[in-house]
């Protein structure tokens, strides 16, 4: 079974914190470019700088990039065996044959990213700086901890002594304006049943009419 075989792509991708201007230039002594290989390689599209290498090969290329500050990605090469190339002994021997790999460089008309890659370019990104906060003050505690010298803290008892406890059947509203009207109820129209009496009106048990079924024949 063949050794799999990777493909090396670039899209200008520089990493975080690195100068612009600096990467540049390392890229363009790297692949010997000119300004405008240099611009195609930092257009933001996808230009692919290897095909079909082992992953030594393009592990090798990787660190390059990233040595010079900017992000090469690598993905599973498509079948293709007419593509394969040779892959240096070691990086000084593959970057010094960078030129003629610069002229391999090519724009792909799609806008597909390989995977790896960012979705958005260095001047697409908003900028976050980084807060140092300092936590070593703060100490995360499950709201049941309590230590051994800990106090309790209990809330003060509401004061009580303008209250008092009035004497059994003390009028509570002695200072009420005039008195309560009597209330007159009309009972003459009630009266008390016997014990055991039942006190609902007896009715009559009312039985439906069963259905007329004379028309009704059976075949």
């Amino acid at each position: 079974m063949a050794d799999p075989k990777y493909d090396v792509y670039f899209r200008g991708e520089i990493a975080p914190g690195a100068d612009e201007i600096v990467v540049k230039a390392a890229i363009a002594k790297i692949f010997n470019a000119d300004d405008a290989k240099l611009n195609q390689l930092f257009s933001g599209k996808v230009n692919t700088i290897k095909k079909s290498v082992d992953r030594a090969t393009a592990t090798k290329y990787q660190h390059a990039f990233k040595k010079a500050g900017a992000k090469a990605v690598i993905t599973a090469a498509k079948v293709d065996s007419r593509s394969s190339i040779s892959e240096p002994k070691t990086l000084a021997a593959q970057i010094s044959r960078a030129p003629s790999s610069a002229s391999q460089i090519t724009e792909v008309n799609w806008d597909v990213l390989p995977i790896g890659s960012d979705l958005l370019t260095l001047l697409e990104r908003r900028h976050i700086p980084n807060v140092d906060i300092d936590t070593s003050a703060i100490k995360m505690l499950s709201p049941f901890f309590e230590t051994e010298n800990e106090e309790k803290k209990f809330p003060l008892a509401p004061g009580t002594s303008h209250l008092s406890i009035a004497a059994v059947g003390e009028d509570m509203n002695p200072n009420r304006t005039g008195s309560l009207p009597e209330l007159e109820l009309d009972l003459s129209g009630f009266s008390v049943a016997e014990v055991g009496a039942n006190l609902t009106d007896k009715k009559e048990k009312k039985i439906p009419q069963a259905p007329d079924t004379n028309h009704i024949s059976l075949v």
